[in-house]
């Protein structure tokens, strides 16, 4: 593995420029864009069936609190 190490005495990379730079457009431009969609409607005679799952009918184990307000 190896070990990060600073430059040598004395050398360092200078860079000349501006110090705030800004790009005249943005990489990523937004598009105006607007999309509509409209419902999709199955063919006549789509038949489609929606299976009926059981519930468990439980009884509670300790009964719900109960507060009475005083008007």
């Amino acid at each position: 593995m190896e070990v990060p190490i600073t430059p040598d005495e004395g050398v360092r990379d200078v860079m000349l420029g501006p110090e705030i730079m800004v790009n005249a457009k943005p990489l990523l431009a937004i598009p105006l864009t607007v999309t509509t969609t409209l419902p999709v409607v199955a063919p006549l005679g789509t038949v489609t069936t929606i299976p009926v799952g059981l519930q468990l009918v439980a009884v509670a184990a300790v009964p719900l609190k109960v507060a009475v307000l005083v008007p």
